[in-house]
């Protein structure tokens, strides 16, 4: 009984091995679609994959049959690794550095990510290869001889010479020959193989019998024979009955003889995971006339079976057209009944454009089904049919079914997210989306656009397409990444679209009137379809990603200047309010405070100080101690500035995101210190004033007026020199902190050396002293005797000599000299980028503008005149400006700016700007020669490289075949004049004679 069990097993191990070699049909339930709806930790998100490809749709038997050669493969490590290994031996186990934690991934969550996949079945189609292959394990299984089947097929037993054969064979001999007689339709030889003891019940490990084989042979005579011999039609041991085996045969006679025989059009199919009836047997098989034939004794295609489909599930899935439209033509059949898998539920439609079976999506559409209706994870058809890139699909749906092109699921993504993929028709059906009305910045719950999408998985055609139809490479995740962030990082060469976006926006035409002349165009559309009402957002994002030379363009460089008109006036304004509150402030402390005329004005004779404000003598301090009103009154208008700039400060705090990014700023910090400074040296609390507030009135003073040079210097006039002056003090404070110690040495030892000079009196004075001794400001009387005569010893007066020349050359000399060294050189530095630094500020300071301007606090009476007075474009980016670059009377545009447009446009015009073959964009305007007005021009050669070095290889080698064909044109016409000559001398000889 062990080895007939042991038999059995070997035997369906062996069916299993023939399943894995047929070809195989496509899983019924793919993974993805059965994926639950996955809730990511965005701190741990996992990495996006990508849209499967062509070996990821591959059948699982073929993805199975792989893996071994795989992992074989991995066991043997590449020879160097060897080498390595007997170089360097590990002591054991591996260590990793311990260098701080791993940042979290930056990746988005996947939308077809924790697949819950029920094990594929690997023998439910039955098929000729199959039923051979099982014969023969059989036999060998059970120690039989194989060449009685041979002898079978081939004809060398006969009929009658059958029973004589078989009579001394084994009882698994005779049965595995009946199996094979009724597979080869061979019906004389089943009477003689019963007769000698073959068992017409026999079955092999998947349950089927002679009787199940003969049904799928389409043998209607063995079928009958069998029958006759007390075999049951609804005969089903284990997973098939034979209706089932006639119907992967598609053997209508047979199926036609098992019905009127009895058996059940109802009957299931009995195998783990892949329950179904007739109507799956026909679909899995393609048989359409037993798909008829069931049809027509009443089964139910709309019946959902134990496995939770329905036939027309299975032939949408499967792609199968014919078995398609054969269960829809028939009445009552339903396309939109849903699939009943637990919680998840799709629709024919769905599973017809996962697969890319065009003709299927077409002939539902055409019966009825609905492109509109969402799965159990709220993806359409069209979120299928994207992901898995098929543009015959995607524009079937659209087209035929009207589908929603920004539909969106669960994760609130649309089709146009689902898109992105490595496929070659990914971009195709980004830009078919985006042509039917697609949203090309929608945001999914986490933020990401499919830019993002595409950013972050490398899809740099993707990338391009998208920036090409107007995505905002601006626009940022909720965790504040945006997409010109990961673009820079990941696919940098993408950033040329951008580019050419910029280019493509100026255009050159002709005047329509009468002298004809050169109108340049430049539509700031690009720069502000995404940014209103702060239209500078979309530049200071450049500026904040590292991504400034952007700002050379001519076209943003042109808006900038525009911007800058319109809202300058505001900053002007700003500019000269903070001006007075600094006066008023700096009047309050020098009279009140620095001299002392309050409190003499309560206390004239004790208090009153000799000093020339407030002495007798002098007429202005006589009216500020007999009129005290006038002090008081300094300070109430200075309190009122002061409250007008606290609602100010507080109204600027709306304009950031953070509180952290408000407190970066040290204009704030600074603003702030003012204020509350202005009510700490107030007199009203005591009526009187104290020393101490003498002090916190001088640093406020000084950090006022610090406060104005820092916003005299966001002016693009002045901000070059407070550029250097800013650069210099943090290199000198750098220098300063590396080469402290040194000072204190010498602090330390001038106080030890010379303990009677005032100077050094104590370490603080000392290094006070020193700081201006590295100046050059030095005491050399401190080396010189005391006329008294009281000498120091020979010892400690040479000792003291030769520390002074030692502070003389390191610190006097080589420190300081180091020091204006760098200046220098960092002054040249910014003079090299003057250009560019002035349009970042400028950019800097027009986004702080719109931050205070347009936070949606004001009233809309204000933000009325405000939109019509500080905007490019008050309709909302529709704007473009007109110039007469050629005219020397137009000043509309700075003359630089202007004429690096005008090169653009006339190059664009003379060769065209399109995208290249390998996917990049080049920009034309960066081999131009950009044009320079002393310091303030930004426009020297720069540019985006990317792809560039092929067009310039393509126009030299253009150039070189233009000129070899010229001088070849040359040559023609002297030998054609030659001829010329020739003949005409030859005629007038002729006629001579």
């Amino acid at each position: 009984m062990c080895g007939h069990n042991w038999r059995i097993i070997a035997a369906f191990g062996a069916q299993c091995r023939v399943a894995a070699r047929m070809p195989a049909t496509r899983r019924l339930l793919t993974a993805r679609w059965f994926a639950r709806r996955r809730q990511p930790d965005e701190d741990d998100a996992r990495p996006r994959t990508l849209p499967r490809s062509d070996m990821d749709r591959r059948p699982r038997v073929s993805r199975v049959l792989s893996s071994p050669a795989r992992t074989q493969h991995q066991t043997h490590p590449p020879l160097d690794e060897e080498s390595l290994e007997r170089a360097y031996p590990s002591m054991g186990h591996l260590e990793y550095v311990n260098a701080g934690s791993s940042p979290p991934a930056e990746s988005a969550p996947n939308m077809y990510d924790s697949f819950e996949e029920p094990p594929l079945d690997l023998t439910a189609h039955i098929c000729e290869d199959s039923l051979r292959q099982s014969a023969h394990e059989q036999m060998r299984g059970f120690g039989g001889r194989l060449r009685l089947l041979d002898e079978l097929e081939t004809g060398v037993i006969t009929a009658e010479s059958a029973a004589t054969t078989f009579s001394t064979a084994s009882e698994a001999e005779k049965n595995i020959c009946l199996f094979w007689a009724a597979f080869l339709k061979l019906t004389n030889y089943l009477q003689p193989l019963i007769e000698v003891g073959a068992d017409p019940l026999y079955f092999d490990a998947l349950g089927l019998s002679p009787l199940h084989v003969a049904a799928f042979s389409g043998s209607t005579e063995c079928a009958n024979y069998l029958l006759s011999c007390g075999s049951d039609p609804n005969y089903m041991p284990r997973c098939f009955a034979p209706l089932h085996c006639a119907a992967f045969g598609n053997s209508v006679q047979v199926a036609n003889l098992l019905i009127s025989r009895g058996a059940s059009v109802h009957c299931a199919v009995k195998y783990v995971n892949c329950e179904g009836g007739l109507l799956h047997c026909a679909v899995r098989a393609n048989s359409v006339e037993c798909l008829k034939l069931f049809i027509s004794h009443g089964v139910d295609v709309n019946q959902i079976e134990p496995g939770g489909t329905n036939a027309i599930h299975l032939a949408a899935d499967l792609g199968m057209f014919q078995c398609l439209s054969i269960l829809l033509e028939t009445p009552g059949a339903d396309p939109n009944v849903r699939t009943r898998v637990g919680d998840r539920e799709s629709t024919a439609l769905h599973l017809a454009a996962d697969g890319g079976f065009v003709e299927c999506v077409d002939l539902l559409l055409s019966k009825g089904a609905e492109a509109s209706l969402k799965n159990h994870r709220g993806f359409t058809a069209l979120h299928l049919a994207a992901r898995s890139s098929s543009l015959e699909c995607v524009e079937s749906l659209l087209r035929k079914g009207n589908a929603e092109p920004n539909a969106n699921d669960f994760d609130m993504r649309t089709p146009l997210h689902a898109a992105i993929g490595k496929s070659d028709s990914a971009c195709d059906i980004i830009e078919t989306l985006i042509s039917w009305g697609a949203n090309v910045n929608q945001k999914d719950e986490y933020g990401f656009t499919p830019l993002h999408l595409a950013a972050l998985d490398g899809l740099s055609a993707c990338v391009e397409t998208l920036i090409y139809h107007g995505a905002d490479v601006t626009t940022r995740s909720k965790k504040g990444n945006s997409a010109l962030n990961v673009i820079a990082r990941k696919t940098p060469a993408s950033l040329a679209m951008v580019t050419r976006k910029l280019d493509c926006a100026i255009t050159l035409r002709h005047s329509q009137t009468s002298n004809r002349e050169v109108e340049l165009e430049l539509d700031f559309r690009s720069i502000l379809h995404h940014c209103y009402p702060r239209e500078i957002s979309y530049l200071n994002t450049f500026v904040d990603e590292g991504q400034k030379e952007v700002l050379l363009h001519p076209l943003c460089s042109a808006f900038l200047y525009i911007k800058w008109e319109k809202i300058r006036k505001y900053y002007v304004a700003r500019l000269f309010l903070s001006f007075i509150f600094v006066l008023c402030l700096t009047l309050y402390v020098l009279t009140a405070l620095a001299h002392n005329c309050y409190n003499g004005s309560k206390d004239m004779e004790e208090t009153i100080q000799e000093q020339e404000l407030c002495q007798k003598q002098s007429i202005l301090g006589d009216l500020l101690r007999k009129n005290p009103f006038v002090i008081e009154m300094q300070w109430w208008v200075l309190a009122g500035i002061t409250i007008f700039e606290i609602f100010r400060k507080v109204y600027g705090i709306a304009g950031y995101s953070t509180v952290k990014q408000y407190l970066m700023q040290s204009e704030n910090i600074i603003e702030w210190f003012v204020i509350v400074s202005v009510f700490l040296i107030s007199y009203i609390y005591t009526n009187i004033t104290y020393t101490w507030q003498n002090h916190v009135g001088a640093f406020a003073v000084l950090a006022g007026w610090t406060n104005l040079m820092m916003m005299i210097g966001q002016l693009p006039v002045f901000g070059t020199y407070v550029a250097m002056y800013q650069k210099v003090q943090k290199e000198f404070a750098k220098l300063l902190m590396a080469y402290s110690c040194i000072l204190i040495g010498f602090t330390i030892s001038f106080c030890v050396i010379f303990p009677d000079s005032s100077s050094f009196a104590n370490p603080f004075m000392g290094f006070i002293t020193v700081l201006t001794m590295m100046i050059g400001e030095l005491n050399l009387d401190l080396l010189l005797n005391e006329p008294d005569g009281n000498d120091p010893p020979v010892l400690l007066e040479f000792s003291a000599q030769i520390t002074y020349v030692l502070f003389l050359m390191f610190v006097t000399v080589v420190l300081m000299n180091l020091l204006v060294g760098i200046a220098v050189h960092d002054i040249q530095g910014l003079r090299k980028t003057a250009g560019l630094s002035k349009l970042v500020r400028q950019t800097k300071l027009i986004s702080y503008m719109e931050l205070a301007l347009f936070n949606g606090y004001l009233p809309k009476c204000l933000l009325k005149i405000l939109h019509s007075s500080a905007l490019v474009s008050p309709q909302a980016y529709r704007v473009v400006l007109s110039v007469k670059p050629l005219n020397p009377s137009e000043k509309r545009l700075p003359r630089d700016i202007m004429m690096a447009a005008y090169d653009i446009a006339k190059m664009r015009k003379q060769y065209g700007h399109t995208i290249s073959s390998s996917g990049s964009t080049t920009g034309a305007y960066s081999c131009f020669k950009k044009y320079e007005n002393n310091n303030d021009s930004g426009y020297r050669e720069y540019g985006y490289s990317s792809g560039l070095g092929s067009l310039q290889a393509r126009l030299d080698e253009t150039s070189e075949n233009v000129r070899q064909l010229t001088q070849e044109v040359r040559e023609l016409k002297k030998l054609i004049n030659a001829q010329q000559l020739v003949l005409q001398q030859a005629l007038s000889g002729a006629m001579d004679r």
